[in-house]
This record gives C-alpha cells, structure tokens and sequence, in this order.
C-alpha cells in the first residue's frame, strides 16, 4: 500500500498529489525538527492534519533530518537531535485533539541519512537511546521506534552501523533506492528496496520528485509485502 513523502506542509500539496495521481494516498510521511530543509509539522499542525484528513490518508509518519553533517559527529549531538525530535512530536501530538498513536504502540521514527552521509555510531547510539526511551508523559508509554532512511548500497557507513549488535537497534530501514520512477500510487512496483543484512526494509521510496519528474511537490513510497506503513503512524480519528 503506497503514500507519499514530502518537505512541503500537507494542505499545500496534497490537491496537486491528487491530481497528478488520482488516488488518495494510504499515508503521509512528514518531516519534523530539526529538519532544516524542510517544512516542519509542528510550524502549524492543525492545517497540516486538516489536509491529510481532506487527502483521504489521515496517517502522519515521523522524518527528521538534521543538517547532515551532525551525523558524523558524536553522541552528544545525537542526543540533541533526538531530543529537539522527540519534543516537536509530542507537541504536535498534544496540539490536536483527534491525532493519535498507532493501535499497535509502534511509531516508526525515520531518521535521514542522505547517500553521500557518514552516519557515526556515537551519534546514532545518542539518537536511537534518546527516541527509544523517549515517554508520552499522559500516557506513560514509550512509543517511539528508531529507523533510518538511507541507501542501504552506498559507500559511507550506514547498514554495517545499524547491523552491528554492539550497536543500539534500529527498528527498520526506509531504501531511497533503485527509483524505477512508477508514476502511481495505485499500482506501485513490484517490491525491489536495496536491504542491509540484518535490519529489515520496511519501506521503499519508489519515485522521488526530483529524479522522476514528478510535478507534484511529493515522493513515493511503499510498504514491504506484508507491512501497512500506516499501522506504524499516527492516525487522525476525525477532522481536526
């Protein structure tokens, strides 16, 4: 089942994705603090859960991604990261009524790591600790799961981080690559991500704007066979 990610707030994309597409999408992957290229939900969460419930895909994933070169920098940063994230998440959460944690306890958080990153286990070890134990104070869970978003194939370390078991877990990787460019959400490819060896590919970004032509301010993304991305977002159980 396919959904989009995007930079860009929701209710200012979301009647273009359609357009362009002509199916309402199964989920939103959106960026949070610290996430500097990027538009950030919770700048104006309200209008950006509005539009994914007029999108017809009220599911709001979790991104951040730092400026890039805090993660080849150590623990300490992770931390801060983590925490600025952490924080921009419960604060959107608690700014609308009606957005809720997924049924199943599991938030998947996606951390960013570009092809040409270095990824440092210090920081990775700060981050992954950080988001992990990280408490909803109303409801005394911890729901948040670290994942990365990266090119499992490319050269700078990122699956022999996460793979390693000295390391702290990563719940699951989101491949940006091969891109066949599938201009569809309805009929997305057959499932092709790249992998790491050991931490599962939840999730595949199919067709990014840039390098698909897409005109639509959104990249497309798909579920492993077996795996509703949705189930692992917050959901909106009405109209905010």
């Amino acid at each position: 089942m396919a959904g989009y990610d995007t930079a860009n707030e929701i209710q200012n994309v979301y009647q273009s994705a359609h357009s362009e597409f002509g199916a309402d999408p199964n989920f939103w992957l959106r960026y949070f603090a610290p996430s500097p290229a990027a538009d950030v939900v919770e700048s104006d969460p309200v209008s950006e859960c509005e539009g994914a419930w007029s999108s017809g895909g009220p599911r709001i994933g979790c991104i951040t991604e730092p400026s890039q070169g805090n993660l080849n920098t150590n623990s300490s940063q992770g931390q801060a990261d983590a925490q600025t994230f952490c924080a921009a998440v419960y604060s959107t959460y608690t700014s609308v009524g009606p957005l809720q944690l997924p049924t199943n306890g599991m938030l998947y958080c996606w951390l960013g790591q570009e092809a040409s990153t270095y990824l440092d286990s210090g920081y990775w070890n700060g981050w992954a600790d950080t988001v992990a134990s990280y408490e909803f104070a109303n409801t005394g869970t911890q729901p948040l799961y670290p994942c990365l978003y990266c090119n499992p194939d490319a050269p700078p370390p990122n699956c022999s981080i996460i793979d390693n078991p000295d390391n702290s877990p990563c719940t699951a990787v989101w491949s940006s690559e091969p891109e066949p460019c599938t201009k569809s959400i309805s009929n997305p490819p057959s499932w092709n991500a790249e992998s790491c060896p050991s931490v599962p590919t939840k999730v595949w970004q199919y067709a990014e704007q840039g390098a698909c032509g897409l005109s639509a301010n959104v990249d497309l993304d798909v579920g492993a066979p077996g795996f509703n991305t949705a189930d692992y977002c917050f959901y909106l159980s009405a109209n905010p």
